[in-house]
């Protein structure tokens, strides 16, 4: 104890980070984050009146069935003023941008919610991303646009990609080249998804901390190849990553990774390894600031999760395979031990949010992801032919056509494997603690302290589980 006391005092950023998760943990358990405290707007809603909002538009408006939706900032509502973000459902007819600035007229709703544990609570996601309420809007006018330029260049940029993947790829390719590139699944069919899910490869289709490691690891070279030293190629490297982010549509999760990645790789460039940890904490800590809820949100968590899982265990469990001294094999080796040490830390997360844990993913992932790293490159190659030589991206889209034919070919196969997937009961948070605690103890401590620590967390367990039973069947 006094050791883990010591090297929190040592390493202050995560000491801070620790106590302001806690901090926002015992704030969301005795309600601050609740509708009631949180929403202006919530409150209206038992009222069913007809609401006037003036308010910008923030988002690009996405086609749902008979209607459209966009995120709106409010300014004022009912002439009082009100900054709070919602859903607004329009209909198809009204001609709505991003950056436009527009008074609308209409009904407030809550969210869709739910009790049970088996089904997605559409209300409490929405309230993580600090919106609460949805207005069915009945009356619209223009008054003039002002969007962030940085965020319509970041949209333009999006949309324009999405159209020359339209152009030259057939579907289903161009939908999950729109998905692995640019993170847009709104045309993805159902199937498409299940498979990836089913197949453990689902967050390939999100542009998160893989995509931005790829990108990282391709500026890098480039940078090194024109005679950088590594200290410079990597802080150079950093504007590049914030420019995918946004070129994507600085979505969260891009966001999210490119300050992650940022934070990791200034700190690397220091040549201070030890710093890494500082680091995951830091930009953890940045993004909480400004997002506090994000905390609780499944895609933080996993994200995180993920790279601490890489940085912790990926060493050891590559080490396993140091006698083997094939360079294909080694590569596969990497990639397999990259899997399994970001698996360890995610699998209890996905038993708690999806009660579901892919077995094929340790198999899929060694195939799909070193493709997803050449498709990824091969996009923006193909993107930059599109405006200097035609017959060359032509090429260039049949190459990456015939790659995402086996990379789906080979998701549906064993996404349809009977043993891919398996349904899991819910894991308490408990069991989730003293899971990670467990894991901890059987990798941190050495000697005899491993098998001690293990076997108390393993007991605790055991009496948590049968305690839980003794209740359930008095």
């Amino acid at each position: 104890m006094n050791l883990i006391i010591k090297t929190l005092l040592k390493r202050p950023i995560i000491t801070i980070f620790i106590v302001y998760a806690f901090t926002l943990i015992l704030l969301d358990t005795f309600g601050y984050f609740s509708y009631q405290n949180q929403s202006s707007l919530y409150k209206l809603v038992k009222n069913n009146t007809i609401v006037s909002i003036e308010g910008k538009v923030i988002s690009i408006p996405q086609p749902v069935k008979y209607s459209k939706r966009f995120i709106l900032k409010t300014n004022t509502v009912n002439g009082n003023v009100i900054s709070e973000k919602i859903i607004v459902n329009s209909p198809l007819g009204y001609s709505i941008f991003y950056g436009d600035i527009i008074s609308v007229e209409g009904k407030l709703k809550k969210p869709f919610s739910t009790t049970s544990f088996l089904l997605f609570d559409y209300q409490k996601y929405l309230a993580r991303n600090e919106i609460y309420t949805i207005l069915d809007l009945s009356a619209f006018e223009y008054i003039k646009s002002k969007p962030n330029i940085v965020k319509k260049f970041a949209l333009a940029f999006q949309q324009d990609i999405i159209r020359k993947i339209d152009a030259y790829f057939k579907k289903p390719y161009a939908d999950i080249l729109k998905s692995l590139i640019i993170g847009d699944k709104s045309s993805l069919s159902q199937d498409i998804k299940n498979s990836f899910s089913d197949s453990g490869t689902m967050h390939i289709l999100v542009v998160s901390g893989l995509h931005v490691g790829f990108i990282s690891i391709i500026v890098l070279f480039l940078l090194k190849l024109i005679g950088l030293s590594l200290k410079k190629a990597s802080l150079l490297s950093i504007p590049f990553i914030f420019f995918y982010a946004i070129a994507t549509g600085a979505n969260p999760p891009a966001l999210r990774a490119a300050i992650m990645f940022s934070c990791i790789i200034f700190s690397l460039s220091l040549d201070r390894e030890p710093l890494i940890y500082n680091s995951i904490a830091l930009s953890a800590l940045i993004i909480l600031i400004f997002q506090p809820q994000q905390l609780f949100s499944a895609s933080f968590q996993m994200s995180y999760g993920a790279t601490i899982g890489i940085v912790y265990f990926y060493r050891d469990i590559f080490g396993l395979f140091q006698s083997i001294k094939s360079t294909i094999l080694r590569f596969f080796c990497e990639v397999l031990s990259v899997t399994i040490s970001v698996q360890l830390i995610l699998i209890p997360v996905f038993m708690y949010y999806f009660d579901k844990v892919s077995i094929i993913s340790f198999i899929s992932n060694v195939i799909i992801v070193p493709l997803t790293g050449i498709i990824l490159y091969l996009g923006i190659i193909f993107y930059i032919l599109t405006f200097i030589f035609h017959s060359a991206a032509v090429l260039c889209s049949v190459i990456i056509s015939l790659l995402l034919n086996f990379v789906l070919s080979v998701t549906i196969f064993l996404g349809n494997l009977k043993f891919a997937s398996v349904i899991t009961s819910k894991p308490s948070i408990i069991q989730l603690l003293l899971f990670f605690l467990f894991l901890f103890s059987a990798t941190y401590f050495k000697s005899n302290k491993r098998f001690i620590f293990s076997g108390i967390i393993l007991l605790l367990n055991y009496l948590y589980i049968h305690s839980n039973l003794l209740f359930f069947y008095i």
